[in-house]
């Protein structure tokens, strides 16, 4: 047989149809499609949606595989219906140079997520960056205007270097943005434990390098990426920039759902993260802007095992695992009513594909067959119920909430790539074996809000 009938799906705009896939792409979009060649899948009268992409993920692959790898972290994205994910470049060694470019390349072929690789900025790799934005796998250079882990962040004049060799190359920029001067100053006025890592990494400097990289935006004509923005404040700044048609804000949930007061107890590191979890008046600002001025979510998955976070405060690394829940999120709260329809699909794969120029995030012939089932009447517990954590790291902030919606089936290039019932639909390839199965991640802990350095110093 050759390709897929998905039949009795109700799509975005309300009407039931039936969708014809071939060879990875959306072919036909109507009421009873006749094609004896295809495998028949009965969508129930369920919404079927564009599949998530999630542009901002770490999966550890070279380096750290103990707590992630390539091929676990993409199993945990289908598991939570992303099919489209961006992996960053500071991994060990990070993604530098074209050579390791292409290792990280050839290690995605037989994922079960669509990833895409990420290109680091160093200080003397202008000519490696012109190299990589040739490569069709690569779709963004990251560059650190703060430190990060495994990565010390780029003086001013590299930074500027970057941003006006990507606007010849065309290559758009993603910035962690935390001036590094700011950071440095706070360290030695606040004691170095989790109740104060916000004071330790305080939202001036977030908005001082949002500032320095929207000025180079004006200077350079980037499009420019502002990667794990926490406040309604950057949102501001980038309206107010003059380049807002070419600046994406990307917010991750935890950004919208956490807030200091609410981590019990309030050294605990798991919270730990860059930039870090901001005060509930933070909080409530940026998540007011949900339903217009952010532009895109990202998960910034960053795991690490409960045993790392245990250490103290300056040895335990900064990072949140979030990939396979920021989906199952957002449904919720569209299900909730806090945001429609269209601005779910908008957040969660619309947006970014415009912006990263994939053939993605849309329910249309041509386009590519990244789609999920979702039954929206469905109500569900993280990790309760038969959920259970599919990252290696075992564990997720989010456990016990109760979301409304669910996701059914993950299709990517027209192909299932999980459903509730059956799980993975391929086995494991061989090279894959040893990361198949989770790690010593340990158990989940407990959603801390109702709504919502050295060593490995930040989130990555």
């Amino acid at each position: 047989m050759s390709g897929i009938l998905l039949t009795d799906v109700k799509l975005p705009s309300g009407g039931k149809t039936d969708v014809l896939i071939r060879a990875g792409r959306i072919v036909t979009i109507a009421p009873k499609i006749q094609a004896d060649d295809t495998t028949r899948i009965s969508g129930g009268g369920k919404l079927l949606l564009p599949a998530g992409i999630d542009f901002h993920v770490h999966f550890r692959t070279p380096g750290a595989t103990y707590k992630e790898s390539l091929f676990t972290g993409a199993r945990a994205a289908v598991k939570g219906g992303i099919a489209t994910c961006g992996d960053m470049p500071n991994t060990a060694p990070p993604t530098t140079t074209f050579e390791r470019l292409e290792a990280k390349v050839a290690l995605t072929g037989d994922l079960p997520a669509d990833v895409f690789c990420h290109f680091g900025a160093e200080p003397d790799n202008l000519a490696e960056v012109k190299r990589a934005a040739q490569h069709p796998r690569c779709k963004a250079i990251k560059i650190f205007i703060g430190p990060s882990t495994g990565h010390g962040g780029l003086a001013p004049d590299a930074v500027e270097r970057h941003f006006r060799f990507a606007a010849e190359t065309g290559l758009p920029v993603i910035v962690h943005a935390e001036d590094i001067d700011l950071i440095n100053a706070a360290s030695a006025r606040y004691p170095h434990d989790a109740r104060h890592h916000g004071d330790l990494r305080p939202l001036e400097a977030e908005l001082a390098a949002v500032r320095f990289a929207l000025e180079l935006a004006r200077r350079y004509p980037v499009r420019l990426c502002i990667a794990h923005s926490t406040s309604a404040e950057v949102i501001r700044l980038a309206e107010e920039s003059g380049v807002r048609e070419r600046v994406f804000v990307e917010v991750a949930p935890h950004h919208l759902l956490l807030a200091s007061e609410d981590i019990d107890p309030p050294t605990d590191n798991r919270y730990k993260v860059n930039p870090p979890i901001r005060p509930e008046p933070v909080r409530a600002g940026l998540a007011m802007r949900l339903g217009e001025g952010i532009d895109g979510l990202g998960s910034d998955h960053a795991p690490h095992t409960l045993a790392e976070k245990a250490q103290t405060y300056d040895s335990a690394p900064s990072g949140i695992p979030g990939v396979e829940y920021q989906m199952p999120l957002a449904i919720s709260w569209w299900r909730e009513g806090r945001i429609s329809l269209d601005r779910l699909i908008a957040l969660t794969s619309g947006s970014v594909s415009r912006f990263f120029g994939l053939n993605k995030g849309r329910i249309a012939a041509g386009a590519d067959a990244d789609l999920i089932l979702v039954d929206p009447e469905a109500e569900w517990r993280i990790g309760a119920g038969g959920d259970q954590v599919a990252s290696r790291c075992g564990y997720t902030l989010y456990a016990g909430m109760k979301l409304r919606g669910r996701i059914e089936m993950t299709i990517v290039g027209g192909h299932v790539a999980w459903t509730r019932e059956g799980g993975w639909s391929d086995p494991v390839p061989a090279r894959w074996a040893g990361d198949s199965t989770p790690g010593s991640g340990g158990r989940p802990v407990a959603h801390v809000h109702p709504g919502g350095s050295t060593g490995d110093p930040c989130c990555d």
